[in-house]
């Protein structure tokens, strides 16, 4: 059985790169907003408190015994992950940078041709724009891994927020379910949160 531990490595490689992407200008583009934690969330039962993980500049909250691999960085990007104890499931928050405002659908474009080139093979089973979340949702399956990223463009940043799954294996509904209600109750950008401690990872 594989390890989660390299679900979403393709994801940094392609969101780092987007120094080449030109900007499209009928993309929508946006600039950081105050924001709070919607009221119509689904019931947080196996999810941990939310706190502020000043690596990744969100708000996160990984499902209760999750293991928190180690922090991935470069100078352009962030990236957590938190495994499931089957080791099948992963809750991620990449974090990026831009040189400049990007559109959405040259990065979407970029995604998918890395993710063909280092897994082989990449299909973009779903994608829809979100404009309560101002985000593009979409589904993405390669050779190993099936993901469900939240991709936000805000200005000069950018995050992928995503629920992953190992194609190899059976779905583990309930693993899914509380990635996918992480994912949905990540806040992105610098709001007011209870800190993470430096080296302590919640979901530990």
């Amino acid at each position: 059985m594989h390890s989660m531990h390299r679900t979403g490595a393709w994801l940094i490689l392609l969101l780092i790169a987007q120094v080449g992407l030109p900007g499209c200008a009928n993309q929508p583009r946006y600039v950081d907003a105050p924001a709070t934690l919607p009221t119509t969330l689904p019931e947080a039962s196996g999810l941990g408190e939310p706190a502020f993980l000043d690596a990744v500049s969100a708000t996160v909250v990984p499902p209760v015994g999750w293991r928190a691999e180690p922090l991935k960085s470069s100078s352009r990007h962030s990236h957590q992950t938190w495994v499931s104890p089957s080791g099948t499931t992963a809750y991620g928050v990449i974090h990026f940078s831009l040189p400049f405002p990007v559109g959405y659908e040259p990065v979407l474009w970029y995604f998918m041709r890395e993710m063909r080139r280092v897994e082989g093979e990449g299909v973009l089973l779903s994608k829809r724009w979100d404009p309560n979340l101002r985000a593009v949702r979409f589904v993405a399956e390669g050779r190993r891994y099936t993901v469900r990223p939240n991709l936000m463009l805000r200005g000069f940043q950018g995050w992928a927020v995503y629920a992953g799954t190992l194609n190899e294996n059976p779905v583990n509904a309930r693993e899914l379910d509380l990635a996918e209600r992480a994912r949905e109750r990540t806040i992105t950008g610098r709001v007011a949160a209870a800190p993470v401690a430096e080296g302590d990872h919640p979901g530990r």
